[in-house]
């Protein structure tokens, strides 16, 4: 079995790529063998899936390290060194132990933990003091206390590089390490020089770290920090130092992005406006400089209290209060010098703009506090902000400022008055921590930003960038070297390790015709822009590896830095390059009659980190160029001599520093500490995996893994790895006297491969993974023997357990009988004793539950008879109402059946007559050919005429009638209205008789109540006085008699009311089902006369028309044109259910609902009058328009005489 097939047996972990995670880890469902295409693994998350592999097995995926070795305090010892390897590591010990140091070979690893630990107290310090690194947990103190024990032994140069994004906890991890040096190096109670040295850090933060978006203290500068120290007796103690600072970031005085700030101390300065009324100050939000990212807050950090220990501070190292009273003047007159307003200007005698020029008031406010604060004359500052200066050989022209110009103008002092302030601060804090002396040596501590890529990356993200790829190269050749001096020290064979260079992205940046050279080449340009600078990159550029232009457009460029990509905007870069000021404007600086600000504006930069640098006790402070400037001896003071070196840019100047500092770190021993920050939202030990990676991958933690893991990371001492692995052989193969065989022949029984360990002086050097291996067989083994050794001990024990156990079983069994046998003797006395109480007991508790039981039968008895009654009395009346509903509901159901009954055979007589109907109709019909139909039709037609008009005048009196019966109608509704009344007073009667029937409901409850209460004294007090037994039984008696009289009453109560109600509703029912009886049979009779009457003049009109046609020429054979369904008979029509309207065919209405009764019958009979009074008018427009003649009435009368 190979050592892979071993490694990926059923159940080993790996470790499998994750979209979100990064890695997952999972188990092996499958053991691998070697040629499979795949292998079966379940993740953590319970998700089976296939990993597909190449058939050599190249591809396979990591191995989890063992648990032993998870959590491991140094990276480099675990046996897999790997991505997810290390990173799972390194979570283990942040998320589940909560420990923030990790070493990584020389590297310290800290993660902000984004909460208060208490790690670095007095305690702490004392604790580390004369440890090795490695001897206690990985600790900043640790590191520091490496460095120190360093110097004091080989009396060199030593720095510790801080590195790592805004917000991952350089500047604190710096703090730390200074602190510790200035213990270790003094006292823990501070000397002169440890408080000047910590008394620096509140004042660099507050002039050179603002508030972004990824942290509220970020460093916008570089700093590096040099410890001196002296060597007196053996000992080394803190001397002094000094500071050299990097890129001040001045574009974040004129402008934040929104969610940032200015510098801390414009905002301290306004908070503590109070102190200094003379310098004019306003809440921040007033300030153009300081509203625009809208975050003037910072949470629980006040401004007031940082400004106090700012200038305590300062006043610990050496600044008198006229210094900072003018640096405090300074400051002021960049807030007023934004707020100076450029307004248009228009052209003299009209109202057009002229857009080539601006305007500044003259009595702008701001203005003049400049010009009082800075001590300058406003006039002139106003003057050369509106106006630009251009020479030529012999002369000079004067130009005017577009608004554009004029802000730009302004912008560019504010920088260039801050900058140079700053600068200032700088020399005098390096002037107060250094006294003078002879330097011994140095500790140098480098605060320097991490890689930065944003969404949109300009001029200061490239050289913060280009910086670290500059510390990458100086890392990456450190490590290389230590690797090869550990080989060479242990004597072994090695080959050449091959590890990232990334000279040719530095070759891009800075050789010539690289991106610095061909931007200064931009800069001298005349007319240099940005987007011709972006050409010549394109074109010059695309010869290296490490560079890409954009797809689309050519305002942007890429560059394949070691950790990223990154897209730079080419937008500001010349700007920012050339970092020009108007020459005008700082000679008006230059003749202010405020002493410091002249000296601040006639500054020179000068590099600090030269060779003499350490010689010179001038105010050097931002680390530039001036390396060969020599000085004069007797000097004091630096002597300002103008040159030509200020017009070098900033890209040169920081190209030169950076230099001279890589010169200086190769010059020392380096330490470096990775600040990783684990997540964007600065919740305390909150894990974010994506984040953190890509960390680990910028600040070099991988690539140090990578270089370890290419060579032998595994190294074990030969007597730790006897130890631990002796039984992986036979005992014959081992002697404790010569370690170093014995571990040989351990090594060479199970590695084959040479090339997978080497054997050191005093270290044997594995590669990767085969540390774990080695576990492996070991785990196995001792499985093996432990099984073995297990199944005899278990024996061996377990027989002696028996043994005890059966002797120990046989005394308890005969202790046990025996007293057994004593308590079951017991139990039978106790047992007839017990029968004998309990049958007396048993009899009294009988006879006293029986008394209780026949009293309470009583009790129940005479409530049950009661409730029996009521039940019965109850159920009869629901038996008699139920009889009525019933007897209610068989009628209206009977009177339902018979009005259908009715109905159908109402619709079979109109089908057999209309079938009648039209037989006599069509005989009708052939009859009505013959001549003697015709002379029948027309006869007698003047008697039905007068018969007629008769019959008119019958309808007219009718019609009157009718009229008479409205008035009825009206006298039957005051009639319904009383009705009405009645029923009030019957519901009002009804109320006050239910108030009653509750009052004596109430009043038995309140009876019964009082009985139940009496009898409970009769029973509670039988055994009382003899001469209450009477008294009570009169009581008795007397309620007895209440209660039925009582009864009696209510009882004549209820009769005497039913019979009333009963009385009442009967006679009111008599009078109204009389009254509207008789209303609704007269209605019902004139309805039908009306009817018969109305359908008599339908079939007069019909015959008249008909007739009247005929008598105009109408041939009697048209006569077949009519309906045959309009033919009927008056008998099939005469009856009120066929004309009713169908709501009161399907209706039954009750005598007592008589308001809709007689509203119904109103409406029956107002719809009869309407249909007669319409025949009437028909019938007389008819007739008078076809009134017969003589002529016409003679044939008619002879058919009429002839008869049928």
């Amino acid at each position: 079995m190979s050592s892979e097939e071993m490694l990926y047996a059923q159940g080993a972990k790996i470790w499998v790529p994750h979209a979100e995670l990064v890695w997952e880890s999972a188990t092996l469902e499958e053991s691998y063998r070697k040629g499979a295409g795949f292998l079966k693994i379940c993740t953590e998350s319970g998700r089976l899936k296939e990993v597909k592999l190449k058939a050599d097995g190249s591809d396979l995926p990591p191995l989890r390290n063992p648990a032993i070795l998870v959590g491991q305090n140094d990276l480099t010892t675990l046996s897999y060194l790997h991505e997810p390897g290390v990173l799972h590591n390194l979570r283990v010990r942040f998320c589940e132990r909560q420990i923030i140091y990790t070493y990584c070979g020389i590297i310290l690893v800290a993660i902000n933990p984004y909460a208060e630990m208490p790690l670095y107290g007095p305690s702490i310090i004392r604790a580390y003091r004369g440890h090795a690194m490695g001897d206690l947990e990985p600790h900043i103190f640790a590191l520091a206390e490496e460095a120190y024990t360093k110097l004091e032994r080989e009396n060199c140069n030593l720095s510790i590089i801080v590195s790592g994004e805004s917000g991952a906890g350089k500047t604190v991890s710096a703090k730390y390490a200074m602190r510790y040096f200035a213990a270790v190096g003094g006292s823990e109670s501070e000397t002169q020089v440890e408080r000047k040295v910590l008394a620096s850090s509140p004042i660099m933060e507050a002039f050179g770290n603002a508030k972004t978006t990824r942290n509220d203290n970020s460093s916008r500068f570089g700093k590096f920090t040099k410890l001196l120290f002296r060597n007196q007796m053996g000992v080394m103690f803190l001397q002094g130092a000094t500071m050299h600072t990097y890129l001040l970031e001045k574009s974040r005085v004129v402008y934040q992005a929104q969610g940032e700030r200015n510098y801390h101390i414009f905002y301290q300065l306004c908070a503590a406006r109070s102190k200094y009324p003379e310098l004019v100050l306003d809440h921040q939000d007033k300030f153009q400089f300081l509203n625009m990212g809208g975050a003037p807050e910072i949470e629980r950090v006040s401004d007031a209290e940082q400004f106090n220990e700012t200038v305590q501070a300062m006043t610990v190292l050496g600044f008198s209060i006229q210094q900072i009273a003018d640096i405090v003047k300074i400051l002021a007159g960049i807030l007023h010098l934004g707020n100076i307003q450029v307004s248009k200007k228009f052209n003299e005698g009209s109202e057009e703009e002229d857009t080539d020029s601006c305007d500044i008031f003259h009595n702008d406010i701001h203005l003049q506090i400049t010009g009082d604060l800075l001590r300058v004359s406003a006039e002139d500052l106003r003057r050369w902000l509106l106006m630009r200066k251009i020479e030529s050989v012999n002369e000079y022209v004067l130009i005017p400022n577009s608004i554009e110009a004029a802000q730009a103008a302004r912008d560019a002092l504010a920088k260039h008055i801050y900058a140079k302030l700053f600068q200032y601060i700088v020399g005098v804090l390096n002037k107060s921590l250094n006294n003078g002396s002879k330097q011994c040596s140095f500790i140098g501590v480098l605060d320097i930003y991490g890689f930065e890529t944003f969404e949109v990356n300009s001029f200061e993200q490239f050289c913060i960038n280009y910086a670290n790829e500059k510390l990458q190269q100086q890392f990456n050749q450190h490590v290389f070297k230590l690797e090869q001096e550990e080989y060479l020290k242990e004597g072994i064979t090695w080959t050449m390790i091959d590890f990232y260079d990334n000279q040719p992205c530095i070759d891009l940046i800075e050789s010539r015709l690289g991106v610095l050279d061909l931007l200064d080449e931009e800069c001298r340009m005349p007319k240099g822009s940005d987007e011709s600078w972006a050409g010549k990159l394109i074109g010059k550029c695309s010869k290296f590896p490490h560079f890409e232009k954009p797809r689309f457009g050519s305002t942007s460029f890429f560059i394949k830095h070691f950790s990223d990509t990154v897209e730079y905007d080419v937008n500001g870069f010349l700007e920012k390059n050339r970092d020009t000021v108007s020459k005008e404007l700082t000679q008006v600086l230059s003749e202010s009659n405020m002493s410091l600000v002249k000296q601040v504006m006639t500054l020179e930069e000068i590099d600090t980190l030269s060779v003499d640098s350490a010689k010179s006790s001038t105010l050097g402070g931002r680390v530039v160029i001036s390396a060969g400037r020599k000085q004069q001896g007797n000097d004091t003071r630096r002597r300002v001599v103008p040159s030509k070196q200020h017009r070098k840019t900033v890209g040169s100047q920081f190209q030169e520093s950076l230099a001279s500092l890589i010169s200086t770190l190769h010059a020392t021993t380096p330490h470096y500490v990775r600040c990783i920050k684990p997540n964007d939202d600065k919740v305390a030990f909150k894990w974010e995996t994506a984040k953190i990676i890509q960390q680990l991958r910028a600040c070099g933690v991988l690539e140090t893994v990578r270089i370890s893991a290419a060579g032998f990371p595994s190294r074990w001492l030969y007597p730790d790895f006897y130890m631990r692995y002796q039984l992986l052989v036979y005992r014959s193969k081992l002697d404790k006297n010569d370690m170093k065989l014995s571990c040989r022949n351990i090594v060479i029984k199970w590695i084959q491969d040479e090339d997978k360990y080497r054997f050191g002086n005093t270290q044997i050097f594995f590669r990767a993974g085969q540390v774990a291996f080695l576990e492996q067989v070991r785990a196995n083994l001792r499985k093996k023997y432990i099984t073995i050794v297990q199944s005899v001990v278990r024996r061996f024990i377990y027989r002696r357990q028996f043994l005890r156990i059966q002797i120990v079983i046989n005394g308890i069994q005969r202790h046990a009988r025996g007293f057994l046998a004593r308590q079951r003797v017991q139990k039978m006395r106790e047992a007839r004793a017990g029968l004998i109480l309990s049958k007396y007991a048993r009899g009294w508790l009988c006879r006293r539950r029986y008394l209780r039981l026949r009293h309470s039968i009583f009790g129940i008895q005479t409530y049950a008879r009661g409730m029996l009654a009521r039940s019965k009395f109850h159920a009869m009346r629901d038996h008699y109402r139920a009889v009525q509903i019933q007897r209610f509901v068989r009628g209206a159901l009977t009177r339902r059946a018979y009005q259908k009954r009715r109905r159908n055979i109402i619709i079979c007589q109109a089908a057999i007559r209309r079938f009648l109907a039209r037989r006599k109709f069509k005989r009708m019909k052939a009859e009505a050919k013959t001549i003697s139909h015709m002379e029948n039709k027309y006869m007698g037609l003047e008697n039905k005429i007068i018969s007629m008009q008769q019959r008119i005048d019958e309808l007219n009196r009718d019609n009157s009638n009718l009229k008479h019966k409205t008035s009825e109608i009206s006298v039957l509704k005051m009639k319904l209205e009383l009705k009405k009344t009645l029923e009030a007073e019957f519901k009002n009667v009804k109320a006050a008789c239910q108030d009653k029937d509750k009052l004596i409901e109430a009043l038995n409850k309140q009876l019964e109540a009082e009985r139940d209460e009496k009898m409970q004294l009769l029973e509670e007090n039988g055994h009382a006085q003899e001469e209450w037994l009477s008294q009570k039984q009169t009581w008795r008696q007397e309620n007895e008699e209440l209660r039925r009289q009582i009864d009696e009453i209510i009882d004549m109560a209820k009769n005497a009311e039913v019979s009333q109600r009963n009385q009442e509703d009967r006679m009111l029912a008599e009078i109204d089902n009389r009254e509207l009886n008789e209303a609704y049979q007269r209605a019902i009779k004139d309805k039908e006369v009306i009817e018969n009457e109305n359908y008599m003049l339908k079939e007069e009109l019909s015959r008249l028309t008909a007739g009247s046609f005929s008598l105009h020429g109408r041939k009697a054979s048209n006569a077949s044109s009519q309906n045959e369904d309009d033919v009927g008979y008056a008998s099939g029509k005469n009856t009120l259910d066929i004309n009713r309207p169908p709501d009161l065919l399907s209706k039954n209405y009750s005598y007592n609902d008589s308001t809709s009764l007689v509203v119904k019958l109103r409406a029956i009979l107002e719809e009869e009058k309407q249909k007669h009074k319409n025949l009437q008018e028909q019938y007389i427009k008819l007739a008078s328009r076809h009134k017969p003649t003589e002529d016409s009435f003679r044939p008619a009368c002879c058919l009429a005489g002839r008869g049928p």
